[in-house]
């Protein structure tokens, strides 16, 4: 075969796969649709009552029993979820040093855009040999807080020492 019909061979094949994925798409679609419309509130309990019955008709505590019992099973499910709430606690946390870190850059901005924009009209107000009416603002505009300027408490200053 020439290299020209090899190439338009795999363009068709290629229009025939984005054809046949259109069309599974519109028709995932059109079944999720019609899934979603087919369980009425009957249906729904319908299908829980049968699920009921048939765990019910199933023995699950027997088959549990069986298997070197179920309390093994129920903390095994509970440290699973212990494990998942502390996973998930972690990355929350690690989120929120992100933020933290975001918002005090942003603060920081902040405050260079203020000095800048002081700045600015203080230019304007000497070159109109007027004088500033505000004192300039400083760049380090944060205060330390008063807890961190005192000698800790005695019990604070021992698990301060025990922790390193």
């Amino acid at each position: 075969m020439k290299f020209e019909a090899i190439r338009r061979r795999v363009e068709r094949s290629e229009q025939l796969v984005e054809g046949r994925a259109l069309q599974t798409r519109v028709r995932a679609s059109a079944l999720k649709a019609t899934w979603r419309e087919s369980w009425t509130p009957a249906r729904i309990i319908l299908a829980g009552l049968a699920a009921g019955f048939l765990v019910g008709r199933a023995e699950p505590s027997r088959a549990l029993r069986q298997l070197g019992g179920g309390g093994r099973w129920i903390q095994l499910i509970g440290a699973l979820s212990g494990l998942f709430a502390s996973l998930q606690s972690s990355v929350a946390a690690a989120t929120a040093d992100k933020a933290a870190d975001h918002a005090g850059e942003a603060a920081e901005q902040a405050g260079d855009a203020a000095v800048a924009a002081h700045v600015a009209t203080d230019d304007v107000a000497v070159g109109e040999h007027q004088q500033p009416t505000q004192p300039p603002l400083s760049s380090d505009r944060r205060r330390p807080d008063p807890s961190w300027n005192t000698p800790p408490a005695p019990a604070e200053a021992a698990t301060e020492i025990s922790e390193r």
